[in-house]
């Protein structure tokens, strides 16, 4: 319920994510880009020769003071005029940040142009931090991904800059009047367990249970955050292809049972 493709900053085609989720053994995905749902049409139109069930996805950014905060939205309408403009907004708002950025890399030393990150995309407006941190090993001025976030484009780091301020309640709330389902991405990340039954109240509908940088016991506990805020149970390998090799397809898989009370909440068929 939580997959990358090149569209944002996976490195899988939309092919490739059901060609490696036939493979191994996964029956329904979701494809989860930031801040798009450019992958979606083509998707749709290539699930069934894969026979795999796809579930049309985003994954949005939020603040909770300094932290950022995902929300994955499952089961979105990507005709909604309402929603792809707001997704245009979010995606000049993505560009704005990058260039800021950039320039603060520059400030530090880096020698790195703007225009060099169009080479490492397919789409620019759609860039981010992981691109940055492809380039900047392309460069030489990193050895790999985790160096560039810790030393560079990391929260707090020399070249972060925060994303667009919408709150956690906002974002929920967009998925919502789209009619989907919004989940908190990989929460235990975030380390503000404490908020999620406020968020519960304020509408979201979901959390992640189970994910790759989640241990055994976070897993246990976010299950039982779920029971008592009443939230449905999502999770997934947060894949993005070969940029993140412990997050690959079917790394993480989630129990079937618990899609299924996701399909019903979304008023699909079980």
């Amino acid at each position: 319920m939580h997959i990358h493709t090149t569209k944002s900053d996976g490195t899988y085609s939309v092919r490739d994510v059901f060609e490696k989720a036939k493979k191994e053994g996964v029956e329904a995905i979701a494809i989860t880009d930031h801040d798009t749902v450019g992958a979606v049409e083509e998707a749709e139109s290539v699930c069934a020769e894969y026979g795999i069930e796809f579930i049309p996805g985003i994954e949005l950014s939020a603040m909770h003071g300094s932290k950022e905060v995902h929300i994955v939205g499952l089961y979105m309408d990507r005709h909604d005029k309402d929603f792809r403009e707001t997704l245009n907004y979010l995606q000049k708002k993505r560009m704005e940040r990058n260039e800021k950025i950039v320039k603060k890399l520059k400030d530090n030393g880096v020698s790195v142009d703007y225009d060099e990150l169009f080479e490492m995309t397919e789409n620019i407006n759609t860039a981010g931090r992981l691109h940055l941190a492809r380039l900047l090993i392309k460069k030489k001025a990193v050895a790999n991904i985790k160096e560039a976030f810790n030393k560079y484009l990391g929260e707090g780091k020399a070249a972060y800059v925060a994303k667009i301020k919408m709150t956690v309640p906002e974002c929920v709330a967009m998925v919502r009047k789209n009619k989907g389902i919004p989940v908190l991405a990989h929460p235990s990340k975030l380390g503000a367990d404490e908020m999620i039954e406020t968020w519960a109240k304020q509408g979201l509908m979901g959390v992640e249970a189970f994910h790759p940088d989640h241990r055994f016991e976070d897993s246990e506990k976010f299950l039982k955050i779920a029971e008592k805020c009443d939230l449905l149970v999502s999770g997934g390998s947060d894949s993005h292809g070969g940029a993140k090799d412990y997050t690959d397809i079917g790394t993480v898989k989630l129990p079937y049972s618990y899609f299924e009370k996701i399909k019903k909440a979304a008023g699909k068929k079980v």
